[in-house]
């Protein structure tokens, strides 16, 4: 079998797109990233042909998806005068990426340079400041603003899938302001958006709306309906007898507090509630980092971040660097990831199928159509990058979107608005989970996780960038992690769980039917140094300026070790299920006990990095 990058509807989807199509519901509203890749071959080729070209902003070193990578990567056919790469990061200066130099901004007029790309969208404020300031007779394109004078207004890197889930708040606002005589256009596009990411739990709600109100081909929208579900039901039946297939929700962030409860009275689950009903929670389980590529090396790869160089070309990994599909081949499961093109997770490899979707409700319809349409069983692999991670977008939000990104953290006010947009990702992934739970088939074994936890907003520390949260857990690598099935009695295991034995512990409990977990008397989590501007900026004002240059983390169900590498030492007890500094003898010891059994150094690779969170 070769790799399959799967764009063809067959089976349960293609008779779906029939049906939406017979009917006139698809979806011809939303920009398409094929459209966009075209105006960016434009604008290149009007912009820059005949000219002298770099790219200012080389981003994470050896990155496969910074913006200069992928624009060498795509578009180096419409970018024959390209010559150098800019940085003003002093470490990668004098260093080749992808085959070009990368030279210091003082260096633009020396090498007659006449055309910068901007390589970044973040600090495309600050890299055209300053161009201004070096090379002021030099021109510059922004290919931000050069789609936007063409009609197109992105809020994410542009080599990203288009998301629809802005546009469907703009649709509903449009819809609840429309005069009743529009109402029903508007109504008509919110339904073909829903259908379209295959979220039929608000497709069929704006439905009912249309039907009950009468509107234009009321009668047609019920006729499709009908159908719709009788396909849907087809597909229940047959996933209603299939065993053996394993799906892992790899949900980007996925925090322990917002799924466990976890009080003196009570235990049990806040979201996802009807798959706790018979699972296996680990409700101590922490990941090995902060960020995604630093904890995925932990899970995948069973290394902590800091073993190996996670911004040196380790973003990606090979087959069997990832153990478990090692035991998903032996027993003679399809191995298919489903990923969207920002993170594919695995290079290609003829054990793997791959199917590139961006909304979560797109990848749990694929996942159902693959677990009916095939003889064997099915080992899924779901990343979820959008709805519970910055910058919290779903498909139902009651208010105005704001884009703001992890790094904003403690630097940018949100006061106001991301506590209610937080609540609405989360209520909508609990609903179209448990939309989808049947029709996944009863008999699956869903294996639920986040990859890293993270700081939303805390009012106490509304000014503590998102590194400054290393002494609280909960908000930094205590994850959700339970694994759910027919087979399962409801069970808590709340001893420390290393996100490095994930592994480990699914072969054991999915594969060998053993509760068999492995033991550590402790946990690490590791902070790369930061280089984001704005982050430390921050740092610099408030004091903070010790723990951006690296922090190592070594916690016990009672104690947290902190080292920085400034040489910062810290000692926390957890109290009333807080971690509060203290100088007590037994934590002296805890700390002790970590110097001599563990490693507190910082790697060698440390001072030659360059990384923007």
């Amino acid at each position: 079998m070769h790799m399959e990058n799967v764009k063809k509807f067959t089976g349960f989807d293609k008779r779906l797109n029939e049906i939406i199509k017979k009917y006139g519901y698809e979806n011809t509203e939303m920009i398409s990233s094929t459209r966009i890749n075209a105006y960016i071959i434009d604008i290149l080729t009007q912009k820059c042909t005949g000219r002298n070209v770099a790219i200012w902003g080389v981003g994470k070193k050896n990155t496969v998806n910074s913006h200069a990578a992928v624009i060498i990567d795509r578009y180096i056919l419409n970018l024959q005068g390209l010559k150098y790469l800019i940085d003003s990061s002093k470490d990668i200066q004098g260093t080749d990426f992808m085959g070009y130099p990368v030279i210091a901004p003082e260096e633009i007029a020396d090498k007659k340079i006449d055309m910068v790309i901007i390589g970044s969208r973040a600090s495309a404020d600050a890299i055209i400041k300053n161009l201004k300031q070096i090379a002021p007779g030099c021109e510059y394109l922004n290919i931000y603003e050069e789609l936007a004078l063409r009609g197109i207004k992105i809020d994410y890197n542009f080599f990203s899938e288009q998301n629809i889930y802005t546009d469907l708040y703009r649709l509903r606002l449009r819809y609840e302001n429309a005069k009743e005589d529009d109402r029903q256009g508007v109504l008509k596009e919110i339904i073909a958006s829903y259908f379209s990411i295959r979220d039929f739990y608000y497709a069929e709600k704006y439905s009912q709306i249309y039907i009950h109100n009468r509107y234009q081909d009321y009668e047609k929208l019920k006729s499709m309906l009908h159908e719709i579900r009788a396909l849907k039901n087809e597909l229940i039946q047959i996933n209603r007898e299939k065993k053996g297939n394993v799906l892992v929700h790899l949900i980007d962030s996925l925090r322990a507090v917002d799924v466990f409860e976890n009080s003196p009275v009570q235990s049990g689950f806040k979201m996802f509630q009807a798959y706790g009903e018979h699972s296996v929670s680990f409700t101590n389980a922490y990941s090995t980092g902060p960020t995604t590529y630093e904890s995925m090396m932990g899970m995948i790869k069973e290394k902590l971040s800091f073993e190996e160089d996670v911004y040196d070309n380790n973003f990606m990994f090979q087959f069997d660097e990832f153990r478990l599909l090692s035991e998903m081949k032996k027993e003679n499961k399809k191995i298919i990831f489903y990923v969207a093109k920002d993170y594919l997770i695995m290079e290609e490899s003829p054990e793997i199928v791959r199917k590139e979707q961006l909304h979560m409700s797109e990848k749990l319809w694929s996942a159902a159509c693959d677990i009916a349409e095939n003889d064997k069983n099915i080992f899924g692999f779901l990343y979820y990058p959008w709805e519970l991670h910055f910058p919290l977008l779903c498909g139902y939000l009651r208010n105005e979107p704001k884009i703001m990104h992890f790094s904003d953290v403690g630097i940018e006010d949100m006061s106001d608005f991301i506590t209610d947009q937080f609540e609405d990702c989360k209520r909508y992934v609990d609903t179209q989970f448990d939309y989808y739970r049947e029709m996944l088939g009863a008999n699956t074994i869903h294996v639920f996780t986040g990859d890293h936890s993270q700081p939303v907003y805390s009012e106490e520390h509304k000014e503590y960038p998102f590194f400054m949260y290393y002494n609280n857990p909960d908000r930094v690598s205590h994850v959700a992690f339970f694994i759910s099935g027919n087979d399962y009695k409801r069970t808590e295991i709340n001893q420390v769980v290393s996100m490095l034995d994930f592994n480990e512990i699914l072969k054991n409990v999915v594969c060998d039917k053993n509760m068999q977990i492995p033991e550590r008397e402790l946990v690490q989590y590791q902070y790369y140094n930061i280089q984001n501007k704005k982050m430390r900026e921050a740092a610099e004002k408030n004091g903070f300026w010790d723990y951006t240059e690296g922090i190592r983390c070594f916690l016990s169900d009672r104690y947290l070790y902190v080292v920085t590498a400034t040489g910062k030492e810290e000692i926390y007890e957890k109290t009333c299920g807080e971690y509060m500094i203290t100088e007590s003898r037994e934590a002296g010891a805890f700390a002790d006990m970590v110097k001599e059994k563990y490693d507190t150094s910082f790697p060698g690779f440390w001072t030659i990095r360059y990384r923007e969170v």
